[in-house]
């Protein structure tokens, strides 16, 4: 029996069986009960601390996500003293001069980039069949590229705007694009300058990741050095959209809400933690083939399914990982890099 979509629309895992999804669905609904107790208990104070940390850690409910990220993150902020920018943008965008205008490296319209990866976005998801979301969508980018101009428009930020609408969306269907364009300047904002043209940053993030691997799991990253294939050529997407299509989506905003409060350190201690947890299965591939399916394959992984029960584990799996630490590395590989 195929199983319904889960409540943002996608998929369930192939794997997973009805009496799987009973128990999943059913140890998910006691959790949030939970967690929104928790948050209930909150009144919307938000102010940092180390109890909210825990809390933030423990994920945020659905239906506290959007005020809280715009909370813990600069976009609610700049919003308050921006207001009607948004707007503006979208209205200048709206206009064929401004457009006409707007192009890429290779001097293609932005806008017509837009609209390509706009079809290519979710495309399994019955909400971006829908005109209303890829009109957002499109919305958001655009006012993107004009607001930061300096960034533009990079594969990868399709999926974190679609994301981001699936996240704030409230149960009825409205839409929060205003709130969305914010969340997404906050991100890059968090980022070190992933999205620009030169990457010069994600590059070495990834050289930074593969030392990471390299000390955290040495035999892992050994098997996987033997194919001859550069980390890069896998772990680019996870930094470009943040987990995005890599791990289950609910899983992906569990991942968010510690990045909007604790930065982009959370990157690494995902992505290290991903080769710890699938240390066994990397050890017994065979080819480099193998290793590309593997990679594709870890959307359906089930271990990431009980976001909470991930999260717990990335945080104790990497407790070693302190920010200072990832700091002094990139630095040091960004000196090498020069050298």
């Amino acid at each position: 029996m195929k199983l319904e979509k889960e409540e943002y629309g996608f998929d369930w895992p192939p794997s997973f069986d009805k009496d799987t999804h009973w128990r999943y669905t059913h140890k998910r609904k006691l959790t949030d009960l939970e967690r929104v107790a928790e948050w209930d208990a909150l009144n919307g104070n938000y102010e940092r601390s180390e109890a909210l940390k825990k809390l933030v850690r423990k994920g945020v409910p659905r239906k506290y996500r959007v005020d809280v990220w715009l909370s813990i993150s600069s976009a609610g902020q700049n919003m308050l003293e921006n207001k009607g920018l948004y707007n503006n943008l979208t209205a200048r965008c709206a206009q064929k001069e401004t457009t006409d205008n707007m192009k890429d490296t290779s001097g293609e319209c932005v806008i017509d980039v837009i609209r390509r990866d706009l079809l290519r976005t979710f495309p399994e998801n019955p909400s971006f069949k829908e005109p209303v979301m890829l009109n957002n969508m499109q919305d958001i980018l655009s006012a993107f590229c004009l607001h930061r101009p300096e960034i533009g428009y990079c594969q990868g930020l399709n999926f974190i705007v679609g994301t981001l609408l699936l996240a704030t969306q409230s149960k009825d269907g409205e839409l929060l694009p205003e709130e969305c364009f914010w969340l997404l300047v906050a991100l890059v904002d968090i980022l070190p300058d992933y999205h620009s043209n030169k990457m010069t940053c994600l590059n070495n993030d990834c050289l930074v990741l593969n030392d990471l691997i390299r000390k955290t799991v040495p035999q892992t990253h050994s098997v996987v050095s033997l194919f001859g294939l550069p980390l890069q050529m896998f772990v680019t997407k996870w930094f470009v959209c943040l987990f995005v299509d890599v791990l289950p989506f609910h899983t992906v905003l569990h991942v968010w809400d510690t990045l909007f409060y604790e930065g982009n350190k959370i990157l690494f201690r995902v992505a290290v933690y991903e080769f710890v947890l699938h240390k066994k299965e990397l050890k017994k591939l065979q080819d480099p083939s193998g290793l590309a399916m593997f990679f594709r394959n870890l959307f359906w992984d089930n271990k990431a399914w009980d976001d909470f029960e991930y999260m717990q584990k990335v945080f104790k799996k990497t407790r070693k990982l302190k920010r200072k630490y990832i700091e002094h590395k990139r630095i040091t590989k960004a000196s090498e890099t020069e050298v």
